[in-house]
């Protein structure tokens, strides 16, 4: 309502100042360029005169120009000035683009927002326009490549599945080590729930939230932004805003968008005929007779055809906005469904959101956030798991039929068949959850006020199996059924006193007191049943064996904070944090911890000495040490002494010490110091931001070893160090701003160097210690037997030993052979627009991460196994003088102990994650259809991948439910490449 006023009087007041005779009247509208909606109050002014006016609610506007040489001047506050030439037009349609100078001011940080020019902290920005219509269903992968220093990778192409985040690093090896995430202030559950094991594979509880609800994500990343959040934020924190209500009549905006998702690689498998002369060869280098009598005439199946599939995604989303200075109001709605492209998997999310925000007086305002999300996932065995429909692919002899002459699946060994694994599938998690919370803010006086609000964040996820008889493991068991219900229930209620003042001599204050309540209760019940009467069965009530369990834990954490920002003429900034936690998870001699922060910053470009011109026109240093705090990765009850119940032998009830209790037990705490640089040159159209930054963990939550005699063989304690340093570079540039064109383009680089500094004994991790962690290695460091290569005159492999004195010994000559972490990784955007035409190009990145394709273990076997074999094996040696890597066919070379470092492949590549033509409908033809704005494109995703990696993906790791593993690849399911289109419309 303000605006519309605010345009008529100033149309009034521009109409007054032209009111001699006109020559000629020019129409059109204004419309912003980052969101395509018309800018009411936008002002228009004929060059070197008075004479002007401004566009009304629908963004439109009619001027009298004296002749077609007049110039028109479009300006509106946030956006670049745009001139225009009347010429011989009666009608112009303006797009103003953003001011990113202007519109960057303000920034999200934890409890509140800061003008960034006065910023300490190092934080990270992605924006609504970044991420809009990217066939991605959870926000945290939209941050893969936009933002410095945040490591992102998919565990692999599973719909809903986890992803691997990393803010500056891992700081521990037991806790967890993903961000804290906070949607609209509430600190969510973001991990893992789902409680049926498949293999490596999770389920992604970000995935709940519908990206189209995103406003912007800030990842805070140094001490300074981070602290405020105090013992769950040591690996960084994201703040997730959503969009709310404006000032404004009511817009209905629908986007939709479908595409087709493809394996951009398959699996690289010998056909039958080769299978069995590579049998044949291997039976004959043993002093056998070869298996096979005609290999050329073996049937030949390629189960990755069955498996593998085109798969649908599609995406609606219709959202109401209005408002006026009484109430505003955001309702949206969204339905999104993606298959998989290894079969049956799927993942289907509904989603309804009501923001709300009413202004009850001039100092009350409150409001609400409310999200309901009911998901749907059909999870299938891969990942890590040699019963899924990938290892079935691989293990399956090509030369096997994939069914028997009766109609039946083909069996071999112990392995399913794959196609079986897909028809026979049914496994189902269905996740309903509540995120809720609403508030009150009361201004006591200018400068003074006080928010409180109670939040919830409600899980309920029931998972439910049924294994068939028609495969291997439910054969064994005349069927079996599993269900589980989870339970997680959050609760946090949260009071915030801010104060903010400026008084003489450019003094700036701000002051902010806080406290936090925070409960978290779990349940599961569990039932299992056995021997079925037949597969039209599938309850439990139905089996003849039946067995349940049901445990729950709680949690609770009480913090008090604040936060001081002092700033002298806008030049001199400090800012200063401290919380304060207490955790039911630890002893009673630590229960309490805290964790302070300080940052300062100069704004060198604000001294009177700085010549502030075009080519440096802002400069800015800042600084910064604090420490935070993690309390995951341990059980809720850890600190205590514990006795289970149970029965004994004699199936009574009984009970027995279960767990040493320490009360000394305490937070992991992180160090970290932080330098950076900001600073914008030529007109501040190209802006640049530097961070170095050195990250200590000490007292690690870890297990550590006992003697025996106490009846325990480790108690937890805190013992331990790592250490996080690197750096991180963003350039932002404008690179062409013409009236018909413009070319923006956004770079990163980041590089994160890890290191274990302490450990009370090296950890063995995965399928024989392939994965170590020991004092002065990174994490996820590859422990290999060292193959130097394979002796061309015998074809035997050669191995490096640690005493060139003795033969190779499996047991003992074992080495660091690479590790999972990349020198780099980023991503650049380049943002184009023509006319009414726009395109998006994003590159994604990561270089010198190694990647452990351990299917080869299992599929370049050299005849030990009668399973498949990959292409990679026919590069053997066959002969006297063959220079390769890949040892002569015999059982010799291929013990079971061998772990060979060749499986270790550079994973570095280069990815074009996205691509994006769009078209936007002039703003005459669309207000002709009854739209405000009308937009349509087509985009791909993952749409080429440059990389020497042999395996179908170069980013998955299969073994994401273990956490202190990274870059595994077995039997993953890659990420797939996307080709759609759609399209916004606002009415």
């Amino acid at each position: 309502m303000r605006k519309v006023l605010l345009a008529v009087m100033l149309s009034l007041i521009a109409s007054t100042g032209y009111l001699h005779a006109q020559q000629k009247s020019v129409s059109g509208t204004v419309i912003s360029g980052s969101d395509n909606q018309p800018i009411p109050g936008a002002n228009i002014q004929i060059k070197g005169t008075t004479v002007g006016t401004v566009t009304d609610i629908d963004g439109s506007f009619t001027i009298q120009v004296p002749n077609n040489d007049a110039v028109l001047i479009f300006t509106y506050i946030g956006y670049l000035s745009q001139e225009v030439v009347v010429g011989t037009r009666s009608s112009i349609n303006i797009t103003l683009r953003e001011d990113v100078k202007q519109l960057g001011e303000v920034i999200i940080v934890g409890y509140g927002e800061q003008d960034r020019k006065t910023l300490t902290s190092a934080i990270s920005s992605v924006s609504s326009k970044d991420i809009e219509n990217l066939p991605m269903p959870s926000p945290d992968q939209m941050m893969q490549g936009r933002a410095a220093g945040v490591l992102v990778s998919s565990n692999s192409g599973i719909p809903g599945g986890g992803m691997f985040v990393r803010v500056r690093g891992t700081t521990s090896i037991n806790a967890n080590n993903d961000p804290l995430y906070v949607v609209d202030g509430i600190p969510i559950v973001s991990g893992n729930l789902s409680a049926v094991g498949l293999g490596g594979s999770t389920a992604n509880a970000m995935a709940d939230i519908n990206p189209a609800d995103i406003e912007s994500m800030e990842i805070l990343k140094d001490a300074s932004a981070t602290a405020i959040y105090g013992a769950r934020a040591a690996n960084g924190v994201v703040l997730i805003t959503t969009k709310r209500g404006k000032s404004q009549k009511a817009r209905v905006t629908i986007g939709a968008y479908h595409g087709v998702q493809s394996a951009w690689r398959k699996p690289d498998l010998v056909d039958g005929p080769t299978f069995e002369m590579l049998r044949n060869e291997a039976a004959v280098n043993n002093g056998g007779q070869p298996i096979y009598p005609n290999p050329s005439q073996a049937i030949s199946t390629n189960y990755a055809d069955f498996v593998f599939r085109d798969a649908p995604i599609t995406n609606f989303d219709v959202s109401v906005t209005g408002g006026n200075d009484q109430i505003r109001y955001l309702a949206s709605a969204s339905d999104f469904n993606q298959d998989g492209i290894v079969a049956p998997s799927s993942f289907t999310r509904r989603t309804g959101r009501l923001n709300l925000d009413a202004f009850v007086s001039d100092k009350l305002k409150i409001g609400t956030s409310i999200l309901y999300s009911r998901n749907i996932r059909n999870r299938v065995n891969n990942d890590d798991n040699i019963a899924g429909a990938l290892g079935g692919t691989h293990f399956f002899p090509s030369n096997l039929p994939p069914y028997q002459p009766d109609g039946s699946y083909t069996k071999f060994s112990i392995f399913e068949n794959p196609i079986a694994v897909i028809n026979e599938n049914d496994i189902t998690m269905v996740t309903n959850r509540v995120l809720a919370t609403v508030y009150g803010e009361y201004e006591f006086f200018p400068g003074l006020t006080l928010r409180s609000n109670f939040s919830v964040d409600y899980n309920n996820v029931k998972e439910d199996t049924y294994i068939n008889t028609l495969l291997n493991a439910g054969a064994a068991v005349n069927g079996q059924a599993t269900s589980i219900v989870s339970v997680n229930d959050n609760w946090i209620q949260e009071n915030v006193l801010n104060y903010q003042t400026n008084f003489d001599g450019g003094h700036s204050l701000s002051v902010l007191l806080g406290t936090t309540l925070q409960q978290s209760t779990f349940e599961r019940t569990s039932a299992t049943g056995q021997q079925f009467p037949s597969n039209d069965f599938k309850r439990i009530a139905s089996a003849a064996v039946q067995t349940s369990s049901s445990d729950g834990s709680i949690w609770g954490i009480a913090s008090l904070f604040t936060r001081i920002n002092y700033s002298l003429q806008n030049k001199y900034l400090l800012t200063l944090n401290v919380r304060r936690d207490g955790s039911s998870r630890f002893g009673t001699a630590n229960r309490w911890g805290t964790f302070p922060s300080a940052a300062v910053g100069w704004r060198i470009s604000e001294e009177d000495f700085f010549n502030k011109g075009q080519f440096v026109s802002d400069l800015k240093l800042r600084s910064s040490y604090g420490v935070t705090g993690n309390q995951n990765g341990i059980n809720d009850f850890q600190s205590r002494g514990l006795w289970a119940g149970g029965a004994n032998y004699a199936i009574t009830p009984g009970t027995e010490p279960s767990q040493l209790a320490n009360p000394d037990l305490k937070w992991e705490r992180t160090a970290q110091f932080n330098i950076g640089v900001d600073f914008a040159m030529f007109s501040d159209r190209l802006n640049v931001s530097f961070d170095y930054y050195n990250k200590q963990t000490t007292d690690l939550l870890l297990a550590v070893p006992i003697p025996r005699a106490s009846g325990f063989s480790s108690i937890f304690q805190n013992f331990g160090e790592m250490e996080n340093k690197g750096f991180e570079l963003s350039i932002a540039g404008n690179l062409v701003n013409r009236q018909d064109f413009t070319w923006d383009v956004n770079f990163n680089v980041a590089q994160n160097r890890n290191n274990i500094k302490k450990l009370a004994q090296a950890i063995p991790v995965y399928n024989r210690d392939i994965i170590r962690m020991e004092e002065g290695i990174p994490m996820y460091s590859f422990w290999m037997h060292k193959q130097l290569g394979v002796n061309p005159e015998t074809g035997d492999p050669i191995w490096e030993t640690k005493d060139p004195n003795r033969p190779f010994d499996p047991n003992i000559d074992r080495f660091i052979v690479g590790d999972a972490w990349p020198d780099f990784f980023g991503g650049l955007t380049n943002t184009f627009r023509y006319k009414n035409f726009d395109a998006m190009i994003f590159f994604q990145y990561s270089y010198g991460n190694d990647q452990l394709f351990w299917n080869k273990f299992f599929q370049e076997h050299g005849g030990t196994r009668n399973t498949n074999f990959l292409s990679s094996q026919l590069d053997r040696w066959q002969q006297p003088g063959d220079i390769t890597m890949v040892p002569r066919m015999t059982n010799a070379n291929y013990a079971a102990n061998l772990r060979p470092s060749r499986f270790v492949e550079d994973g570095s590549y280069l990815r074009l994650k996205n691509l994006s033509i769009g078209y936007t409908l002039p703003a005459s033809l669309a207000s002709k259809l009854g739209m405000t704005s009308a937009r349509v494109y087509i985009s791909g995703q993952n749409v080429l991948t440059f990389t020497n990696y042999s395996g179908m993906d170069p980013e998955v790791n299969s073994t994401a439910s273990t956490a202190t593993t990274q870059g595994v690849d077995f039997y993953a399911m890659p990420q797939p490449r996307v080709f759609m289109g759609g399209f916004n419309i606002t009415f």
